[in-house]
């Protein structure tokens, strides 16, 4: 018995998802005003250009999560955030809006939740946050001491899985405040 598909039914999902992420991200590309004028492209025209990375494909298939970064200029940074769509390439939507980006979504294996890492609110490390894939409120459900990355779900949706590096101890803080 497997517990998964086959690799090449997957790297055909993997490719199909991000061919159809691309061509979302292109699409809305193609209609901006940078588009409209005719004149060599500049630096800054490329910072301006969105980064599209991460296409998870849900359990189901109908559904693509990527993740889309873009340019703030007031903040003189990239802010990611979480989009879905579906996976004929219809029905955009933003899932977060958080001032500090998202990033690293991972559906659940019954799909009905998407696992993602942020930093949100009070939280000084990078931390695990739930949202229900039909739409609402994420919620954190980690709080480690340092910042969680590599998030994986246990094939039956009971765990979430992650690395993280140990606490500094006192003795490393202390080091750390005399260096300042």
């Amino acid at each position: 018995m497997r517990a998964h598909s086959s690799p090449s039914l997957w790297v055909r999902k993997s490719r199909a998802s991000a061919l159809i992420v691309a061509a979302a991200a292109l699409g809305s590309l193609a209609a901006s005003p940078l588009n409209a004028q005719k004149r060599p492209m500049t630096i800054l025209d490329l910072i301006a250009v969105p980064s599209v990375s991460g296409p998870q494909v849900s359990p189901d298939g109908s559904r693509i999560v990527y993740v889309k970064a873009e340019a703030d200029w007031e903040e003189n940074r990239t802010i990611s955030h979480l989009f879905l769509v579906n996976a004929d390439g219809s029905g955009t939507i933003q899932l977060t809006y958080g001032k500090e980006g998202q990033s690293s979504p991972r559906w659940s294996p019954d799909g009905r939740w998407i696992a993602f890492t942020a930093r949100r609110g009070e939280q000084e490390a990078t931390q695990i946050h739930l949202l229900p894939a039909l739409g609402g409120e994420a919620r954190p459900l980690t709080s480690h001491e340092t910042s969680v990355s590599s998030i994986a779900w246990a094939p039956d949706g009971a765990s979430l899985y992650f690395m993280a590096s140990d606490p500094k101890t006192e003795d490393e803080k202390k080091k750390e405040e005399l260096r300042d």
